[in-house]
């Protein structure tokens, strides 16, 4: 090994760089599990016990009152959470989480940073982060809306609240709902209670970081808000469905009695399987469910493991070439005695003394990385904290050093064998590559067909199967994709040399330095075959990413076309009048001025919207636009060219409702919550959008009567491309306000994100493993110096100069790299074409896209760091003397 120092550096390196992957993970997960344990024990407050009465069980006053009562319990609070209470001061509209005023200062988990905690109905304490994002402070009243179940035979337009809420006449439009059979029928109401201020409050520990911090009120109000109960009066603790309950106990009580005591309370109560725990054991137990970590682990290990396996096929190369290079010394100990069990042990505890070396620096590379990220989380303003330095775990380093020497010994199985299964004389001759006539390489062969087909047919049938069980083909698609992909690894010693020779072949016309590197490559098939399929391996999955990316947005992008006429609309909100009808809001004065001012936005268009009856059955909101507005905002140029005097433009999804087709005269009226005006009959045109609403002109709506109001406003955004960053400042100018922001350029933004940072995220992993293939590269052509150094100089003695050595040098690392990067865009097209079929093609019209610059700046990167990689080979070939280089060992 002291005389192979060099050779094994770069093998040492490529395992090192994924053992480092892999500690770096298992600490990352570790430190996610941390957060989350404190978290979660910060949630408790300082509660000595925690009871949990048991899945199903709904615990009540009563329950609450005999636990309180059980002796050595100070104080008991059931653990209610109420979350997405939406809260309003002005314009201002934000969502957040509510929890009861704690009776006992254990329970505190909140910090009182001006004025007091409520201690009556109506009042509430909220973050200093919402109450900023509301305008207000201690003193001011901001409005809380709630939804609260009301029966139809008995409801009343201006019901009152018992806190002193008014409730309206507008259901939630998904939870309107009718009883089941032998109930009176009914919806979930809109309520609203106005609750002063009292009190602004931070979280120091942490503990409602994943809700975005919490508001505190009373325990009758915390239950009423978060639209607990039936509807039938003040909802009642049993209604919020909580298990939990938090404890305090006397001083010098004996916990595990105290324990007990309650249990037996909960199970005289009805519980069915009472549960009493320290608040460390109960975080332990709620992390040990899913906490969400383990997914993202289970991921991110796999590109680990890819990483690992293109490390062993380095680490593979490297030991093949130091077995041939060693044959003399082989062949010689065999002479004097030495047996093949010897001869494969040194190969392998070389293989293991490698590969633990190697790990060590990857679990000590990995933890540093883990604590450079902490150092600059704790910099970054998070909502959660960070802890300050790294604790390795047992896990974090076992695993990775077993893996790292695992795949090292069984990277270098087959070099050992060689080494042992050759006579002393043969020894003296090179391993040739497996070929196919052998009986390995039949084997090999076989499972490589049978792999390629399966998997092959087991993908078609995913893509096949797609538009009936998504699932299903999806899941079929994912196997038989990952079997085609790893047959073809399998038998990349067969069909790689000769792509490599036919690639050769071509650039060998362009000068004699291109004719010897192509012949360089034929020298050791199987060598060349294994580094360029460690490349191909990252390229392929690179690329495969790239091409499913793109093939979604523009699939996605043709989706959103058909559902949305729009890219962005900004819409004032329904309210409701002293008689519980809805009403239409105007847009704020100077919306639609600082809209259109927004950098990205094409043209925009203000909408007058009523209420209409059309078909006298559907009842649906009338969007009045001048054909011009259509041109200047819609894309669809047959949807614009639609919209005119005389016409009603009606989406397919309301003339399948109200039963009109294409072409129909139908009445439209203004509904009586708006005022009856004239019926108008219009030439229905139905166009296939799935929105909820018709297109009418403004002087359409003042034949029916009505004005409108200036409600909405349509944008139309220059670049497709570019609707994150618009939508981001629309978000901005509206953020804190009641407007509603839809439109194909909202969601667009959202998958466009999604798609995005999973795309770089993958990127970023797989770059690992062409890391660790470049690497490769670089060993092989080492070695192929190394092997061809007598050969270097004789060509160097009859007249080959040293730049057209090294330029020879760097056209075998561009074929090398070359090769694998081509086979792994043409294969990473196939698989992400075939993979978006399997997934979109049962939820839209599939558009097959190409992503060129993606793809090209692989193939690029691949080229350069293939020539990059001879570099040193090359000067190290270059600077050998001939006579030096000629003379006998």
């Amino acid at each position: 090994m002291r005389r192979s120092l060099g050779r094994l550096t770069a093998a040492g390196v490529a395992v090192a760089i994924g053992t480092a992957f892999i500690a770096a993970t298992l600490l990352a997960g570790t430190i996610m599990q941390r957060i989350s344990y404190d978290s979660i024990t910060a949630s408790y407050g300082t509660a000595d016990l925690i009871a949990d009465a048991g899945a199903g069980t709904s615990l009540d006053e009563k329950t609450v009152e005999a636990v309180r009562g059980t002796p050595g319990v100070a104080a008991a609070d059931a653990r209610v959470v109420a979350p997405y209470i939406a809260m309003s001061a002005g314009d201002r509209e934000i969502t957040q989480t509510l929890v009861p005023v704690p009776s006992d200062p254990a329970f505190d988990t909140q910090h009182v940073t001006q004025g007091a905690l409520p201690t009556a109905d109506g009042q509430i304490a909220l973050p200093e982060r919402a109450a900023e994002r509301l305008h207000v402070g201690v003193g001011d009243t901001v409005s809380v809306s709630y939804y609260r179940w009301q029966e139809a035979a008995g409801a009343s337009a201006t019901a009152e609240d018992p806190a002193g809420a008014t409730e309206g006449a507008t259901a939630a439009p998904s939870d309107e709902a009718t009883g089941a059979p032998g109930e009176p029928e009914g919806s979930y109401r809109e309520v609203r209670a106005d609750a002063e201020v009292v009190g602004l409050t931070t979280d120091p520990t942490s503990a409602w970081a994943q809700y975005g911090g919490a508001a505190l009120a009373t325990l009758d109000d915390t239950l009423l808000w978060g639209g607990f109960g039936d509807g039938d009066g003040t909802p009642a603790l049993a209604d919020a469905a909580t298990s939990q309950l938090l404890l305090a106990l006397d001083d010098g009580a004996d916990t595990a009695t105290v324990a007990d005591a309650v249990e037996d309370v909960l199970t005289a109560s009805g519980s069915t399987d009472p549960l009493v725990l320290t608040r460390d054991a109960a975080a332990e137990r709620s992390l040990s469910g899913d906490d969400g970590t383990g997914p993202i682990l289970v991921v991110v290990l796999a590109f680990a493991a890819v990483a690992m396996i293109v490390a062993g096929l380095v680490i593979a190369n490297t030991f093949q070439v130091l077995v041939a290079q060693r044959t003399r010394t082989l062949a010689l100990l065999r002479c004097v005695g030495a047996v093949r069990s010897q001869v494969r042990r040194s190969v392998l505890l070389e293989a293991s003394l490698l590969g633990l070396a190697a790990s060590v620096a990857g679990v000590l590379l990995g933890t540093a990385l883990v604590q450079v990220a902490l150092l600059v989380m704790q910099n970054a303003d998070l909502p959660f904290p960070v802890p300050s330095v790294v604790r390795p775990t047992v896990a974090s380093v076992v695993a990775p050093l077993a893996v790292g020497v695992v795949v090292t010994v069984l990277a270098a199985l087959t070099p050992a064998r060689v080494a042992t299964r050759v006579a002393p004389i043969a020894a003296l001759r090179p391993a040739d590559a497996p070929a196919a006539g052998s009986r390995a390489g039949r084997f090999r062969l076989v499972v490589s067909l049978v792999l390629v087909v399966g998997g092959t047919l087991m993908l078609a049938g995913g893509v096949a199967l797609s538009k009936q069980l998504l699932v299903v083909a999806v899941g079929i698609a994912i196997l038989g994709g990952a079997a085609s992909f790893v047959g073809l690894l399998v038998g990349a010693v067969f069909w790689m040399p000769r792509v490599v020779a036919a690639i050769g072949r071509l650039v060998g016309r362009f000068g004699m330095p291109a004719r010897l590197a192509a012949a360089n490559t034929g020298r050791n098939p199987a060598r060349t075959a294994a580094t360029s399929t460690a490349l191909l391996i990252g390229v392929t999955l690179v690329a495969m990413m790239s091409t499913g990316a793109v093939t979604a947005r523009a699939t996605l992008d043709d989706e959103l076309d058909t559902r949305y006429p729009v890219d962005l609309a900004v819409a004032a909100p329904f309210t409701t009048d002293e008689s519980g009808n809805p009403v239409t809001e105007a847009l704020p004065a100077g919306t639609v001025e600082a809209l259109a001012d927004i950098p990205g936005v094409e043209s925009s268009a203000t909408l007058v919207r009523d209420s209409v009856e059309i078909g006298g059955t559907q009842t649906v909101d009338a969007l009045g636009i001048t054909p011009e507005q259509a041109a200047d905002v819609l894309r669809d140029a047959d949807l614009a060219a639609a919209v005119g005097d005389g016409t009603v433009v009606v989406p397919e999804a309301v003339a399948e409702s109200a039963g009109i087709e294409d072409g129909d005269r139908v009445p439209v009226a203004r509904t009586e919550g708006s005022g009856v005006g004239t019926p108008v009959d219009l030439t229905a045109v139905v166009v296939p959008l799935d929105s909820w609403f018709v297109l009418v002109t403004p002087s359409t709506l003042d034949d029916l009567g009505s004005a409108g109001t200036l409600s909405t406003a349509w944008l139309r955004v220059a670049d497709v491309l570019d609707s994150g960053q618009v939508v981001q400042q629309v978000q901005d100018l509206t953020s804190d306000s009641v407007l509603e922001i839809t439109g194909a350029a909202l969601e667009r933004a959202l998958y466009q994100r999604a798609i995005d940072t999973l795309l770089a995220v993958v990127v970023g992993l797989l770059a690992v493993a062409v890391v660790i293939a470049l690497i490769g590269v670089t060993n092989t052509l080492s070695l192929s110096v190394i092997e061809r150094r007598r050969e270097s100089a004789t060509l160097r003695a009859l007249g080959l100069t040293r730049r057209q050595l090294r330029a020879s040098m760097a056209v075998e690392g561009a074929l090398i790299a070359g090769v694998g990067a081509v086979v792994g865009v043409a294969l990473g097209l196939a698989y992400g074409w075939l993979g978006s079929a399997a997934v979109l093609a049962g939820i839209a019209d599939l558009q097959l896209r190409v992503p060129w610059a993606d793809l090209g700046l692989v193939l690029g990167v691949a080229l350069v760091a293939g020539v990059l990689a001879s570099a040193l080979p090359g000067r190290t070939a270059a600077r050998t003397p001939p006579v030096a280089a000629l003379a006998v060992d």
